[in-house]
């Protein structure tokens, strides 16, 4: 009778313990982008995109204004039949409103709370972010989807790398480091968003400046962030019939680059090594006389694309490429927070590109 009175607990316990802490799915409202803007009165503005019940559904979008971020959750839960769920979140689009204070708090929040995806990719709106969120958009997939598969599409070409939640988080809280997101913007026209670089930040706001996409693949290569295709098309003559024979689109198949501040603060040398195949050239043969005369061009018309990004980062005083990591590393007497930007300004530039050309022609 013992026996069998023990092992009823222990069935009862089993059940107990398996289903105490469930939030079962017909429950909850599993959100997939999440939009966030700042009003005029401080407040914060959320907006959610939730999948449709049914294939070929409507997405169920849902905005609210709330004290805080936890605020906002609160306030979508009195607004859904459901329980608002982010553990599958897949993207955060922030307005420019948000970013024009300290994204530190928001991002903070977010990083923190046990429901949110880390994994999130997170990306920098050129309008307020409900607006693109309810904005028409000309797409198969619904806007989630879409909003996801331009990010992926423009890591995979190396355009914009992987930035995640976690990985934002890791920049911002150093003090070493500036933050850079994707940055994205709306055309009224075609009636779709476009990844249009990279949004670049000081002292955890946004600057107002940004890298175009020829510039941000620049500053990908700068990073040593590069995917499988990282593709640049640049004009190589000037006075060729047609037109299309002025142009060369290279595919850079490696690529390495070392930036080092001199130990007196006052230079920064970049040293970058590309291996690249043609992709398309005008003319339909490269000897090896053109072959040479073409690497020459190449190195000469990137090395001025490198002085400009690393130009445009200065004068805006974001130090997305971590030199201030390096410095207080590896020249610590030196280094000092306080003076870092003012010092990060003033460094002359001297730029090297060597590149090799390993195959011409259409690669299969």
């Amino acid at each position: 009778m013992k026996r069998a009175i023990f092992l009823l607990h222990v069935v009862l316990i089993f059940f107990l313990a398996a289903c105490w802490d469930q939030n079962l799915l017909k429950d909850t409202q599993l959100v997939y982008t999440a939009g966030y803007d700042q009003t005029e009165e401080g407040d914060i503005q959320a907006t959610t995109l939730a999948p449709p019940v049914e294939e070929g559904g409507v997405e169920n979008e849902v905005t609210v204004t709330g004290h805080s971020m936890l605020d906002t959750m609160y306030e979508m839960d009195l607004r859904i039949a459901e329980y608002a769920n982010f553990s599958k979140l897949q993207t955060v689009l922030i307005g420019e409103s948000l970013a024009a204070d300290s994204v530190y708090p928001f991002l903070d929040e977010l990083y923190r709370n046990p429901d949110s995806n880390l994994h999130a990719r997170l990306a920098l709106v050129a309008l307020p972010a409900v607006d693109l969120l309810s904005s028409e958009i000309e797409t198969q997939k619904n806007k989630s989807e879409y909003f996801k598969g331009i990010l992926e599409s423009s890591e995979l070409t190396s355009v914009i790398p992987y930035m995640s939640l976690q990985e934002a988080c890791t920049i911002i809280f150093s003090p070493e480091r500036d933050l850079y997101l994707p940055y994205i913007t709306y055309d009224e026209k075609t009636k779709r968003a476009k990844i249009a670089g990279l949004a670049l930040f000081h002292q955890k706001k946004f600057t107002e400046e940004y890298l175009n996409t020829e510039e941000s693949v620049i500053f990908n290569i700068l990073n040593n962030d590069i995917e499988e295709v990282a593709r640049i098309t640049r004009r190589v003559h000037e006075d060729r019939n047609p037109e299309v024979e002025n142009w060369i689109t290279i595919e850079v198949k490696d690529a390495k680059s070392n930036l080092k501040v001199n130990r007196q603060l006052s230079k920064l040398r970049a040293e970058v090594t590309l291996e690249i195949v043609v992709l398309e050239y005008g003319q339909n043969k490269i000897t090896n006389k053109k072959e040479e005369e073409l690497t020459n061009i190449l190195s000469d018309l990137l090395a001025e694309d490198i002085r400009r990004v690393l130009k445009k980062l200065q004068s805006s005083k974001s130090d997305a490429l971590g030199l201030g990591s390096q410095v207080a590393s590896f020249n610590a007497e030196r280094w000092d927070e306080a003076t870092w930007s003012e010092t990060y300004q003033q460094l002359d530039q001297e730029v090297d590109v060597d590149i090799k050309l390993i195959s011409t022609g259409i690669i299969e």
